[in-house]
């Protein structure tokens, strides 16, 4: 399975001494590769074919082509990178879970998401099975919304939003959108009386080429 992906946004931190602002303008190909399979789960080889970037973009914070990572799957779509790195940046908000119900049109569930080392985040994403695509009907919708902490929690808020396809025929995603903004200010680790903000923003698309 062949994908593009196109990354857009930044990472700014804004410190005492000044700010730093970290762009982020890229687009790779990469290509999964099923390694082995069995009831449990899949050995999936991820290659990065090709990357470009804007040329704000430090040439050594990008990905090398070439790079092979491995990712373990389960029935449900649970993700944990075995081997290298997360293949690109944001790979955790780029694989959806499925819950172990069955789904009807409108059911919607919440799961934590993450990281590219399997560690759960304080994010959480919650789905929703909006339907199939008018126009492909083997695509099967869903919306996604996703939280700072649990969405039921009244002092998380709402940090991005998304849509993924999946291919019911093929079982596998088919492509999603997610766009995710968010701030954290946290204490200066060398002085506990300052302060410095993050402000990430992200716009992740993944398409499947082939």
């Amino acid at each position: 399975m062949r994908y593009v992906i196109s990354i857009k946004g930044g990472v700014d931190i804004e410190m005492p001494m000044g700010n730093i602002k970290n762009p982020i303008s890229m687009e790779m190909r990469i290509s999964q590769k099923i390694a082995s399979c069995d009831a449990e789960q899949a050995m999936i080889r991820v290659i990065i074919d090709h990357v470009s970037a804007d040329k704000s973009v430090p040439a050594e914070s990008l990905p090398k082509t070439g790079v092979e990572s491995t990712m373990q799957m389960d029935s449900l779509g649970t993700v944990r990178w075995v081997g290298g790195n997360a293949a690109w940046q944001g790979a955790e908000h780029s694989m959806m879970r499925f819950p172990e119900q069955a789904l009807q049109v409108g059911d919607s569930w919440v799961q934590r998401v993450e990281d590219a080392s399997g560690s759960a985040t304080a994010f959480h994403t919650r789905y929703c099975f909006v339907g199939c695509d008018e126009d492909n009907e083997k695509l099967m919708i869903f919306s996604t919304e996703l939280f700072s902490g649990h969405p039921d929690d009244p002092a998380s808020g709402l940090i991005g939003k998304g849509i993924f396809s999946y291919d019911d025929e093929e079982k596998w995603i088919h492509g999603c959108s997610n766009h995710i903004e968010y701030r954290y200010r946290m204490a200066m680790p060398d002085n506990s009386g300052e302060f410095f903000t993050t402000s990430t923003i992200l716009q992740i698309e993944m398409e499947r080429l082939s």
